[in-house]
């Protein structure tokens, strides 16, 4: 049930210091990452699988955001709303709609300025085009570069300045450079990622020359998970005189770019309660979680004689990230009821039961129910012999009990397609050998069983490898399948966009769909771990 504004809010902004202050200019940012088109409600199963309440997406955001921009004009402060990339890809309402409808929301919420993430080129750059278009605020990347011209691309900016209250604000994007590796070339043809540190240097150099009080950077780069530990790296790094210039994380970022006051990260859809703040350049580093769960907001507190920062205070007693219950913050009507327009057109059919789990399908680095289910199912569509895919592209889990074609949206958001190729034994037995090498954890696999030791060298940790129960023949064509993305050499696996064209099947089918079909074909589904891959 949609409800109005609730006073747990108006006690939050009293909390938050929304009046007046003669000494300080204050600026109210809520910020964003990583929704990936979670703009409608949604259940919070990670807080109670069995009775999981409602999050209220983009309408109970929508509501905090309209309060506080009031609240802040009608006292002479300052609001912003910014976003640090992926914007729509990886629910139906984003993805069926090419991003239009997360766009049509953070339109009328308002937005100030959004960074390119990487999957927001998921459906090619005509799209992403399109959504600049469409856009009523602009796209920052200042390190995403027109191949033909090398400019920055004419669909979006380096940066903006805002000259708010007496305050000069500059904003700039910075776009991972490992979307190049993370994109199929073709929608990204014609476009350059460049390093991410000269880029931001040379962006926020060029807006101090121009005055600006105070730097935001919007960088579709996350923390470390562990941030104590990834400082410690940083600092055997300046000890080693070593400094990182591209495939940064947001640390990096903030400890080698001179000049940035605040930074706003993601990517790795990892929240942080309290910004990390780099000793050396004193940065502020805020990061939400991802999937539009969360609002993060900072009240930013600046000096009005010297206009530079004096502190910061949080919404929350310990957070600044807002989970998004409609218990507490309670849905926008007219933000709700355009969203759900929207959802009930594009999500037609989606909630229809397809199969039942007796088993929770969980996944993980490694072999696990959701991983068998995947790859067993990429088999049974394609006739292959063996089939692999990536740990990355599983994106959710399934608790036992009914599944809908909404779940498995959930599980495989991205679209990705089968593909068969034609491989001998030994070049199979490489390609899996390199994903295990050092420390790295592998592939999920159907239609045969590895066993390897972690303490052999690299290129010979794998003991037993056999398909359909048969030991591995070195010189034996098999069938493999996997998906189009690991097919173009995505995820470490470049040998394979090295594979002639005729040794390849396009077979068209979606993993979703062949999923799906396997869902419906062997339910009630009882997949358990089989040992298949096993590691000594």
């Amino acid at each position: 049930m949609i409800k109005y504004f609730n006073i747990f809010l108006l006690i939050g902004f009293i909390a938050l210091g929304l009046a007046a202050d003669d000494d300080n200019l204050n600026i109210y940012i809520c910020y964003t990452n990583d929704i990936h088109g979670g703009i409608t409600e949604q259940e919070a199963d990670f807080l109670n699988p069995n009775f999981p309440p409602m999050l209220g997406g983009g309408a109970s955001a929508a509501n905090i955001i309209f309060e506080y921009r009031k609240r802040a004009r009608e006292n002479g402060d300052i609001f912003l709303l910014l976003d640090a990339g992926d914007i729509f890809q990886g629910t139906p309402v984003g993805t069926k709609t090419a991003g239009k409808a997360v766009v049509d929301y953070m339109n009328q919420v308002g937005y100030d300025a959004v960074t390119a993430g990487n999957h927001d080129f998921d459906l090619g750059k005509e799209v992403f085009v399109s959504l600049t278009k469409q856009a009523n605020f602009p796209i920052l990347s200042a390190n995403l570069v027109d191949k033909s011209t090398d400019s920055i691309f004419s669909y979006i900016k380096p940066y903006i300045i805002k000259e708010v209250a007496g305050l000069k604000i500059g904003i700039f994007g910075i776009t991972t450079e490992a979307t190049e590796q993370m994109s199929f070339p073709q929608n990204i043809e014609g476009l350059n990622f460049t390093s991410e540190l000269p880029a931001a240097q040379q962006t926020v150099d060029a807006l101090r020359r121009q005055g600006v009080d105070l730097v935001i950077g919007l960088v579709h780069m996350g923390l470390p998970y562990n941030a104590e530990e990834g400082y410690k790296e940083l600092l055997e790094a300046d000890r080693q005189n070593v400094v990182k210039e591209t495939y940064l994380n947001a640390m990096e970022m903030a400890h080698y770019v001179k000049g940035i006051d605040i930074l706003f990260g993601g990517h790795i859809h990892k929240g942080y309660d309290e910004p990390w703040a780099d000793p050396k350049n004193h940065t502020l580093v805020f990061q939400n979680y991802g999937n539009g769960g969360n609002l993060g907001m900072v009240k930013i507190e600046i000096d009005r004689a010297s206009k530079s920062i004096a502190g910061y205070t949080l919404p929350g007693k310990d957070s600044g990230l807002m989970l998004l219950t409609e218990d507490e913050y309670w849905p926008n009507q007219e933000i709700y009821t355009s969203i759900k327009e929207v959802q009930n057109e594009v999500e037609k059919g989606y909630d229809e039961v397809i199969g039942i789990s007796e088993y929770a399908l969980t996944r993980g680095q490694g072999e696990s129910p959701m991983n068998n289910l995947i790859c067993d199912a990429m088999i049974d569509a394609s006739g292959a012999d063996f089939s692999f895919t990536n740990f990355g592209g599983v994106r959710s889990d399934l608790k036992a009990g009914p599944i809908t074609p909404r779940d498995v949206f959930k599980v495989l958001p991205f679209g990705n397609a089968l593909v068969v190729f034609h491989l001998k034994g030994d070049f199979l037995k490489d390609l899996i050998e390199g994903k295990i090498a050092g420390n790295r954890s592998g592939l999920a696999i159907g239609g045969g069983q590895i066993i390897y030791d972690r303490a052999r060298d690299d290129g010979d940790k794998i003991e037993i490898f056999n398909i359909a129960g048969e030991p591995i023949q070195k010189d034996k064509i098999y069938r493999v399948a996997t998906t189009d993305y690991l097919a173009e050499g995505n995820s470490g696996l470049s040998q394979l966009a090295e594979i002639p064209e005729t040794e390849i099947d396009q077979t068209g089918i979606l993993l979703r769909d062949a999923v799906t079909q396997y869902i419906q074909k062997m339910s009630p589904l009882k997949i358990k771990i089989d040992g298949r891959w096993q590691k000594q």
